[in-house]
């Protein structure tokens, strides 16, 4: 890839964010992989274009839905032009089943379930949630309304909007996964304001890296499922590596790959699979 135009700002785990001028950023994707807050040395082919394309079908969706979004256009497959706005920095967790910290948090006694709902693990919640993280610290942690309100990073009226919008994102990928074969246990999404403080979707939507997918025909609440995403790649290294007891420190980045060629195969396989089932079209 020719190095993309425009002032180099940073870059995230998956993405590089340039700088293009106009109030305009470019978001490059990249085959980049991490797994317990640890970036791989290895690349998973194709990984970057399908989280972009995906993204753009489901912005696409929301253009046409009345949900604005921060998507441009598309200069390449892997790339998005967008535009520059000023960043929200909290995370809007949307929850279809108990699973993940939610559950922890449940076992700890410090969530209460939805009335109707069962007490056991990745039971479908009787109505979704909505929930909210930290995004800039060095760590996420779980916020309160009241907290994002005393902050100044929006106003109550604002975390209505936002989580109407949420819930609305919601029934529109419970759709696609409905008729892929999924289930979409959880997902997240990012939210920033124009220079008049609308509120604009932006970042990525709908993909394995941020939404939490399980198989339909393999469901049975009571256990732990499997996700249809990297979690074969963290499955590996907690059993072959030994990470569930002894993974590297959190931000280290290895300088070796340490997959073997198979499995990075079928991660991009699931990825690219992904996007066939969710979008209906060939990758």
């Amino acid at each position: 890839m020719n190095k993309p135009a425009g002032r180099y700002l940073r870059s995230g785990k998956v993405k590089d964010i340039y700088d293009v001028g106009e109030a305009r950023l470019l978001l490059v994707y990249t085959n980049r992989l991490s797994s317990h807050d640890v970036m791989l040395a290895d690349e998973i082919p194709h990984k970057g274009e399908v989280l972009c394309r995906l993204s753009t079908y489901y912005f696409s969706k929301c253009s046409i839905s009345g949900i604005e979004t921060h998507l441009i256009e598309n200069p390449s497959p892997d790339q998005m032009l967008v535009k520059k706005l000023f960043l929200i920095p909290i995370e809007v967790i949307g929850r279809n089943y108990v699973y993940g910290s939610f559950w922890k948090r449940f076992q700890r006694h410090e969530v209460k379930l939805p009335e109707g709902t069962d007490p056991i693990l990745a039971a479908k919640l009787r109505e979704p949630i909505v929930e909210f993280t930290t995004k800039l610290e060095s760590k996420d942690r779980l916020i309160t309304e009241k907290d994002i309100s005393t902050y100044g990073w929006l106003t109550p009226d604002e975390i209505d909007e936002i989580r109407t919008v949420a819930l609305r994102l919601n029934n529109m990928m419970l759709e696609d996964a409905e008729r892929a074969g999924f289930i979409l246990a959880d997902f997240k999404v990012e939210f920033g304001k124009d220079e008049n403080d609308k509120i604009v979707l932006i970042d990525e939507i709908g993909t394995p890296d941020g939404c939490r997918f399980w198989e339909k025909s393999k469901y049975q609440p009571g256990r732990a499922q499997d996700s249809f995403d990297k979690q074969i790649v963290r499955d590996y290294l907690e059993k072959e590596k030994g990470w569930n007891k002894n993974p590297p420190k959190p931000g280290t980045k290895l300088k070796e790959p340490i997959l073997p060629d198979q499995l990075v195969q079928k991660t991009s396989q699931r990825y690219i699979e992904a996007y066939e089932r969710l979008t209906g079209e060939k990758f």
